[in-house]
């Protein structure tokens, strides 16, 4: 007996199209084409339906993990936390060496993203609790949009790397960028407008709708046309959006198959009149009427692809050659993806990727995996603040109207904002009643010290700062640096500076607790910190 998924609302309409036009599931399944006839759905050629490929199609050619093996540990370490970091997930230093020591990190990890790990029930009562006395704050006030702290509050409530983790990822990659921007810095579009794109796409994850058809609803809602407002202007967005196509002949033929299409002025909201176009048009090598035959054949355009892939392309690969990106763009294209994550993850997981790719780490990238590590625990305004501070750096979330043109703008003033965020709310803040801040007892915990004597002052000294070192840069300190901070903390004649007893019997926590500090201050200032760095 097969069991069906249940039919999004916003899908009924159209599987019943295909069911009149004779494309049933039970049709097309009878040809042998797919043994769940679910993924047979059709809108006029516009597949509904698709399920994410497995790794061993990608064309770009994932890292394996014979291949991962094959690294020295200091590599593994730096890889396994790229992959980590970019999925917006961290480990602390030890969990991340025993992944690794199994000899199959990489299946793992593709293995918990395929798994339904997290208690979502659970995650949205905690996100609900924003009262006066609850655990967290939303405001619109500095960012522009309270929907934002909630969904970046949301990966920080999420315990686990799982599905749904991967499914929130994707939709808010998705939404930072030019091709799903909820754009909210527009006088015509609204914050509420983030909730709905972000939302949608992740039910769309959820219901495994096609990369096309998810572009098309998209594509047909009041948030893109508060976006691109005029039938010329959204025509001519979306096929340079969409496809790369830059052929203003192109332009007027759009215009007309749209004009009866607008938003709406006065509320806001896309109207389509009756007096559609009628004359048969030729565009996208096919035939075309009215908006919805733009918009379907768009989708389904041989161009999609490619000009999709191009755009999350120049996000992973910005130093990447014009030549080397048509490679990876090729590659990709080459394995017929048909979801945004066949994309997406074909990417992270990728050789080229972990290997080869340089580039700095958004905010996002870095808080994430660093909150996970250091075991951070927020205050209730924490989220609300991060919202502003990446308005602040200019990168802000899900605001612009062409998304993040730069992912990380590396102008003197985003950058010092963006680091100031980092060293002064994130890495020297040790928790307390009034603050956010790692939580020093899992943190650095008594149990590292584990078989030291406490008159060895110089190995508890390197220990710690090998953990700290370990957990921040996937590195143990150099000697010049445990030098630095000897010379700061321990006196000539070997014992403990007064400020740095690490051992004291009475208060050894908040000794640890200052050198810890210090050794953060140093990290915030190291290039690394803030890049993905290439291995090969």
């Amino acid at each position: 007996m097969i069991r069906y998924k249940t039919v999004p609302l916003y899908l009924s309409v159209l599987l019943l199209l295909s069911l009149l036009a004779g494309c049933s599931a039970q049709e097309k399944s009878a040809s042998g084409a797919d043994t769940d006839p679910k993924y047979d759905y059709e809108y006029e050629g516009l597949p509904l339906y698709a399920s994410n490929m497995p790794a061993e199609k990608y064309g770009l050619k994932p890292l394996n993990d014979n291949e991962f093996n094959t690294l020295d540990d200091a590599q593994k370490m730096v890889i396994a936390d790229k992959l980590l970091s970019t999925l917006y997930f961290g480990m602390p230093a030890d969990e991340l060496k025993a992944l690794i020591e199994t000899g199959t990190f990489v299946t793992t990890v593709q293995t918990m993203i395929s798994e339904e790990r997290n208690n979502l029930a659970t995650a949205e009562a905690r996100l609900d609790d924003s009262g006066d006395e609850g655990e967290f704050y939303y405001s619109d006030y500095p960012s522009g949009a309270a929907e934002v702290s909630r969904i970046l509050a949301r990966f920080y409530v999420l315990s686990e790397l799982d599905s749904h983790y991967i499914d929130y990822w994707s939709a808010y990659i998705l939404s930072q960028s030019i091709l799903f921007s909820p754009s909210y810095e527009l006088a015509s579009s609204h914050a509420p407008n983030v909730e709905r794109v972000y939302g949608r796409l992740v039910r769309n994850f959820r219901d495994d709708v096609s990369a096309q058809y998810a572009t098309f609803l998209h594509m047909i809602s009041d948030d893109n046309w508060r976006r691109f407002r005029s039938p010329e202007d959204n025509g001519r967005e979306m096929m340079e959006i969409y496809l790369q196509d830059f052929n203003d002949a192109h332009v007027p033929i759009a215009g007309k198959a749209l004009k009866n299409w607008k938003l709406d002025r006065d509320n806001d909201t896309l109207v389509i009149g009756l007096d559609e176009n009628s004359e048969p048009l030729e565009l996208f090598g096919t035939t075309i009427i009215d908006g919805f035959d733009f918009y379907r054949e768009l989708a389904k355009s041989g161009d999609f692809f490619k000009g999709v892939t191009g755009r999350l392309v120049d996000i992973y690969f910005p130093t990447f050659t014009s030549a080397e990106k048509k490679s990876v763009i090729s590659d990709i294209v080459a394995s017929h993806p048909e979801t945004w994550q066949d994309i997406l993850l074909q990417i992270v997981f990728s050789k080229r990727y972990l290997l080869s790719s340089d580039k700095p780490k958004s905010a996002e990238e870095l808080f994430y995996s660093v909150s996970k590590k250091i075991h951070f625990r927020h205050r209730r305004g924490f989220f609300n603040n991060f919202a502003g501070k990446l308005s602040a750096m200019n990168q802000a979330s899900m605001k612009y109207k062409l998304g993040k043109y730069t992912e990380v703008p590396l102008d003197t003033q985003s950058f010092a904002t963006y680091h100031k965020f980092i060293r002064e709310e994130v890495l020297m803040r040790n928790k307390t009643e009034w603050s956010s801040g790692w939580e020093a007892e899992a943190f650095i915990p008594d149990s590292l010290f584990s078989g030291i004597a406490p008159n060895e002052q110089q190995l508890i000294l390197d220990t710690l700062t090998d953990h700290i070192f370990e957990t921040m840069l996937s590195r143990k300190a150099g000697e010049a640096e445990k030098k630095l901070f000897a010379s700061h903390m321990i006196e000539d004649d070997g014992t403990y500076n007064r400020d740095f007893e690490l051992f004291r019997t009475d208060n050894a926590l908040d000794e640890r607790i200052r050198a810890a500090i210090v050794m953060m201050d140093y990290i915030s200032r190291l290039s690394q910190t803030y890049r993905f760095e290439k291995v090969q």
